[in-house]
């Protein structure tokens, strides 16, 4: 039974799709394209353990071992390892931009915090690509994983040699705002409190996935009466953000040390929305998310879709439906919490001021 590389090709082909045309959006250099590129090793790897243990190939794909790497940033809780994550965060994201003027870039949509620039870090992380990444004047690293990435998908659908079932749309032909940067000083952002930063770090990460699945949604061709390529890849990987977005939340709610600052930060607002998601479909998100490892012996995702269909032709829009619902409700209170424009940035002078005393100093 190889059902299981229908699932993959249509994956790849998804994702191969949003590579491509993606490269024509203003923001997909900022953040949403991380998050892409972690989605893509996560379907790489999980693609290679699969075709090894079925003997489809006997050795590993090309940089398996960076691919592996990056795709286990798919879960941004780390249970008991949260303080040293967040510690080797902060100290890579200051190797790159310094530590004494503002180091933390925060993506701004219209008035909605978006992103920041400790989610590539974050993603990057061990890798030889971390220290090239944020300099446009030597990104040759960036571009061979870049082309790389591409190289592999396109080698491994040939392997699989599957056809394609579902129809594909151009990329909606929206007007598209670029994103606005604002850099934050990490002093001025974060505290001595460490549990807070965790925490405060947390909620960073969370939202450039949801960011992620908002800029998937306004390019995507997905509102089709017929189930297209562009409805199957955006449930694909918005069901597998919101489950571990959701997760992540729980944890954070019914850890002991975070609890007084979710209370804090109000985000017990969330409270309800959290018990309505594990009475509801939360069990539905745990049966999708659980199929981004391939089954040779059972039912994939692509599978479980065509059986949902024939008992609800609707299934997939309504879902889609109450995935978003929930990530703009969250995504509207981190905003919130974070209040990114609260925070000052420094002038001029001032970055020139502490840069010169930097330097006497060293």
């Amino acid at each position: 039974m190889r059902d299981y590389l229908i699932t993959i090709n249509h994956d790849l082909h998804g994702l191969k799709k949003i590579m491509l045309v993606g490269h024509y959006s203003l923001n997909f250099g900022s953040a949403p394209v991380f998050s892409i590129f972690r989605d893509i090793c996560v379907v790489l790897d999980e693609t290679n353990k699969v075709l090894k243990e079925d003997g489809v190939i006997l050795t590993d794909i090309p940089q398996i071992g960076i691919i592996e790497e990056v795709r286990h940033k798919v879960k941004t809780n780390q249970g008991f390892q949260n303080r040293e994550i967040f510690n080797n965060l902060l100290d890579g994201h200051k190797k790159i931009f310094g530590d004494d003027i503002d180091n933390l870039g925060f993506y701004i949509d219209n008035d909605t915090f978006a992103s920041s620039t400790l989610f590539p870090t974050f993603v990057f992380a061990n890798t030889p690509y971390l220290n090239t990444l944020f300099n446009i004047n030597d990104s040759n690293e960036h571009t061979n994983f870049d082309t790389t990435i591409a190289l592999l998908i396109q080698e491994i659908l040939a392997l699989i040699n599957q056809p394609i079932h579902l129809d594909s749309k151009p990329f909606k032909n929206i007007s598209e705002k670029e994103y606005v940067l604002k850099d934050v000083w990490d002093k001025r952002f974060y505290t001595e409190d460490i549990i807070y930063n965790v925490l405060l770090t947390r909620l960073l990460l969370i939202q450039n996935e949801l960011t992620t699945c908002t800029w998937l949604e306004n390019h995507l061709e997905y509102q089709s009466p017929k189930f297209n390529l562009d409805k199957y890849i955006l449930l694909r990987l918005t069901s597998i953000k919101l489950f571990e977005t959701m997760r992540n939340l729980l944890d954070m709610r019914d850890r002991v040390e975070l609890q007084k600052y979710w209370i804090d930060l109000n985000l017990n607002s969330l409270d309800y929305l959290l018990a309505e998601y594990e009475n509801t479909f939360g069990d539905e998100m745990k049966v999708l998310r659980n199929m981004l490892h391939y089954n040779n012996k059972g039912n994939n995702f692509y599978d479980y879709l065509q059986k949902q269909l024939q008992k609800d032709n609707e299934y997939p829009d309504k879902l889609i439906e109450t995935i978003f619902k929930y990530i703009y409700e969250i995504r509207r209170t981190i905003s919130d919490t974070i209040n990114i424009q609260s925070y000052k940035s420094m002038s001029d002078f001032e970055k020139i001021t502490r840069r010169m005393n930097s330097s006497l100093l060293n």
